[in-house]
């Protein structure tokens, strides 16, 4: 029985280490692609706006290996996940077609209103608060 569930651990093991990413915050973050300019991340205990813009900039900047500069755009509110059944999700997309112009004005993060944008390098910042360390 012993072996049996070391054998279990073990063959699981790689599957764990190979998923994660240079990220600390990928470890708190399900982050999941949706398409080539889709992704969502999941919500976890605890998060507000600057945990999910926190993980579209480690998605963006870590998985992706774009720019720091990269526009990210909130696609759809939170609301059911795509990726993960019976969790909730905000959907970001690295393309703007489709969606409402952002609004010049906000001054409030936000992940309520489709069509915000937000720069990776500014969203990243939200890590440092919402992890309590610094990054990059």
């Amino acid at each position: 029985m012993r072996g049996a569930c070391l054998a279990l651990i073990m063959a699981c093991l790689p599957l764990t280490v190979a998923a994660s990413t240079d990220g600390e915050e990928d470890r708190f973050l399900v982050i999941n692609p949706l398409s080539a300019s889709d992704f969502e991340v999941v919500q976890g205990m605890n998060m507000g706006a600057a945990e999910f813009w926190c993980g579209a900039a480690s998605y963006v900047e870590r998985r992706l290996g774009l720019s720091e500069t990269t526009p990210i755009y909130l696609k759809r509110p939170r609301g059911p996940s795509q990726t993960a059944a019976g969790r909730k999700a905000v959907t970001f997309s690295l393309s703007n077609a489709g969606l409402p112009p952002d609004d010049p004005g906000r001054l409030t993060l936000t992940v309520k209103q489709p069509g915000t944008m937000v720069k990776s390098a500014s969203a990243r910042r939200y890590c440092r608060d919402a992890f309590t360390r610094s990054t990059k």
